[in-house]
């Protein structure tokens, strides 16, 4: 892939983002909101009397300001590649973008590093205004294994994304990938609540979702400081999960593209 074109896409993110000022500022403001928000809200958890927060240092507030930042990725791996598919799809561009000489996996990662460079932001801005602003405790974190888990992270949300793309090009519209694994996510995969909270069928379903592992690993790397010999069980699953769903991803983005063409329905919406 030559580096001009993901440049380029990325040059072309970046001004039509900052281009709308009040949005831009709006989206930074919302962080500050949502920090506040758990902020008031971990206030009415006893540190003392919840052994479920233990094993994490013991803050609500820092257990779920973790939670929410990295769930972020969630949002942002599932929706970036659909998104952009669905506005080229509408606008009526596709079909001229796969035309030119570019190729389908350069446009559709290209389109979405901008998403992913925000994302990153906004979590170091979370972090940040916790550290700063709210008492985030973060004693001694292992930062070579919170990044290790924060790009595997990144790969497997952004693998699920391509598949949800790929569904896009063939139904048009409904997306069960997106659905599926937003809906569950978010209720079983430890961003509000530690997993061990959920009854014990509940935890077993929670344990076949990536965002468990990704959290339960950068929890413990960021406000523990445990190491990736300490994390090797959450490593090793996120790991296998991360090469099934990339393999899935590109298997299914090949399939939709040839189907699309052979239907004739690339451009149709």
């Amino acid at each position: 892939m030559k580096i001009a074109r993901p440049l380029a896409f990325l040059r072309k993110d970046l001004q039509v983002t900052t281009s709308y000022r009040l949005a831009f500022g709006m989206q930074l403001l919302g962080i500050a909101f949502t920090l506040t928000l758990f902020y008031f809200l971990s206030k009415l958890i006893d540190q003392t009397m919840n052994p479920y927060l233990g094993k994490y240092g013991g803050d609500y507030f820092s257990f779920v300001l973790i939670g929410v930042a990295l769930s972020n990725y969630l949002s942002t791996g599932l929706n970036a590649f659909s998104s952009r598919i669905r506005d080229e799809q509408v606008l009526g561009t596709l079909e001229a973008v796969l035309a030119t000489p570019t190729r389908f996996s350069t446009y559709l990662l290209s389109s979405a590093i901008w998403s992913f460079l925000w994302a990153s932001f906004q979590i170091l801005i979370y972090l940040l205004l916790g550290v700063l602003f709210f008492g985030l405790e973060m004693e001694h974190p292992n930062l070579p294994a919170a990044l290790l888990f924060l790009g595997l992270t990144v790969i497997a949300f952004s693998s699920l994304g391509i598949l949800a793309a790929s569904f896009i090009l063939v139904l048009k519209r409904g997306n069960p990938v997106n659905w599926v694994f937003t809906s569950l996510s978010r209720l079983l995969g430890g961003v509000y609540y530690p997993v061990m909270i959920l009854p014990a069928w509940l935890q077993k379903a929670a344990w076949v979702i990536p965002l468990t592992y990704a959290l339960e690993g950068m929890r413990m790397a960021l406000l523990t400081g445990a190491g990736i010999g300490e994390l090797k069980k959450e490593l090793a699953a996120l790991l296998i999960f991360t090469a099934a769903a990339l393999l899935l991803g590109i298997l299914s983005a090949r399939f939709a593209i040839r189907k699309a063409r052979q239907d004739g329905t690339l451009g149709q919406y």
